[in-house]
C-alpha cells in the first residue's frame, strides 16, 4: 500500500482544479491517501521564533515538536499530489506558505558538503495539477518551481503536470475542456 499525500491549494469548494485532482486520486483507490486542505490549516509564513526551532531541530536531529508533522507527512509520502489553481502566473500564497513550513534541513533535504542539495523524500512521483482561465502557454512557473524543488532538494525525480487552460475564455466551453482533461486522466498510466 502506497501513502499518497494530496496537498490540496482550491480555494473556491467548486474547484475546477480539485475535480482533477480527484480523477488523478482515483488511481490510488485503496492506497492510503492523507488530504491537507491548505484553506483549513493555520499555516503561517515562519516567524523568528520557528527559524530558531526549526535551526535547533535540523542540528540536533529530532523533530518531536508537532510544528514536523507536516514535513514528515510529506518526507514519508510514496506519492506527492498538488492541486494548485494557476494564480498570478504562479499558485496560490497557500502552497509557497506550506512550503516554507515542510522544507526543512535534515528532514526534507539536506546540505552537501559543496554546498548542494540531497532529497531525503521517499516519494517516487509528484502530480502537478492546475487550471487557468486563460492560457498558460510556457508561463507555468508554479510548476517550474515545484519541479525544481522536487528534483533539486527533496530528490523526487518524477514530476508531471496535468492542466486544463482557458476555462474562461468566452469562446471556450469550460466543461468541455474539464471533461476532456478528466478522460485524459482516466487513461493516463499512472
Amino acid at each position: 500500500m502506497k501513502k499518497v499525500l494530496y496537498i490540496n491549494c482550491t480555494i473556491r469548494e467548486d474547484s475546477r482544479t480539485n475535480r482533477l485532482a480527484e480523477a488523478v486520486l482515483a488511481h490510488f483507490n485503496g492506497d492510503e491517501i492523507t488530504e491537507v486542505k491548505l484553506r483549513e490549516n493555520n499555516y503561517h509564513p515562519l516567524t523568528e521564533e520557528e527559524m530558531k526551532m526549526r535551526t535547533a531541530a535540523s542540528e540536533s536531529g529530532i523533530f518531536d515538536n508537532a510544528y514536523f508533522d507536516a514535513a514528515k507527512a510529506f518526507a514519508e509520502s510514496d506519492i506527492i499530489v498538488i492541486g494548485a489553481p494557476y494564480y498570478d502566473l504562479s499558485f496560490p500564497s497557500n502552497l509557497k506558505i506550506y512550503i516554507e513550513n515542510i522544507t526543512i534541513n535534515n528532514l526534507t533535504f539536506s546540505f552537501q558538503s559543496d554546498g548542494s542539495f540531497k532529497g531525503l523524500c521517499k516519494a517516487e512521483k509528484l502530480y502537478y495539477i492546475t487550471t487557468a482561465g486563460g492560457e498558460i502557454g510556457k508561463l507555468n512557473f508554479g510548476y517550474d518551481y515545484i519541479k525544481a524543488l522536487a528534483l533539486y532538494m527533496y530528490g523526487i525525480k518524477d514530476c508531471q503536470c496535468i492542466r486544463a487552460v482557458g476555462l474562461d475564455l468566452m469562446e471556450n466551453d469550460p466543461e468541455f475542456i474539464v471533461q476532456n482533461a478528466l478522460e485524459g486522466i482516466k487513461k493516463m498510466d499512472i
